[in-house]
């Protein structure tokens, strides 16, 4: 028996419980990649079924074993960006969830990691992660993100001349403001306010 290509013909064939069994016996097997590549295959699985709860668990896994691998095997850069996507999932797959309390640490450290280089290719990431750590009262960190995450988009509008991404923009500085005014920071509070009533303008 083969339980890889068991797995993978069941899931082919949308039978996702049987291809989630077979999966299974694959998570301490082949090398570091393959085993984040099975619990990504299992988070998949568990997603298809509506256990989102179990499927978060294993994007979790997939999150840790990026951060967990060395140099050689993947640049840090890469696998930071590709743990981050994973965790974002987890999260939101685990919402509601007491395990989040565990995993919402976890993803944030991630996310500030990654943000390390500024919000440019991240802007989706940051204006998810603000109003994320909003919803978990982390409003300082929140109001971070999303700030920073609408002066890139502000840049991006101005440049392109977009309509939609200004839109975008003026409601990433407004919720910039709300969460930096529940942070106490009247001084990013007071500029995302002024920001975002100004592209709110018709043109």
């Amino acid at each position: 028996m083969s339980h890889l290509i068991d797995a993978i013909q069941a899931e082919a064939l949308g039978d996702f419980h049987t291809a989630a069994e077979h999966y299974r016996h694959l998570t301490g097997s082949g090398s570091s990649m393959d085993r984040i590549g099975i619990y990504q295959a299992l988070a998949r699985c568990h997603e298809k079924l509506g256990d989102v709860k179990s499927a978060g668990q294993w994007r979790r896994k997939a999150g840790q074993g990026y951060l967990a691998l060395p140099d050689d095997a993947m640049a840090k850069d890469e696998r930071q960006y590709l743990a981050l996507v994973e965790y974002r999932n987890a999260v939101q797959d685990l919402a509601s969830d007491p395990a989040l309390k565990e995993v919402a640490p976890e993803y944030k450290a991630v996310l500030a990691e990654n943000w390390k280089g500024g919000p440019e290719g991240l802007t989706h990431e940051g204006l998810f992660g603000g109003v994320f750590l909003m919803g978990l009262g982390d409003h300082a960190s929140a109001a971070r993100y999303l700030f920073d995450s609408a002066e890139a988009i502000s840049e991006q509008a101005s440049e392109a001349g977009d309509k939609a991404l200004r839109e975008a923009a003026a409601r990433g500085y407004a919720l910039a403001h709300e969460a930096a005014m529940k942070a106490g920071n009247m001084q990013v509070a007071q500029v995302a306010k002024m920001r975002a009533t100004d592209l709110s303008q018709p043109q």
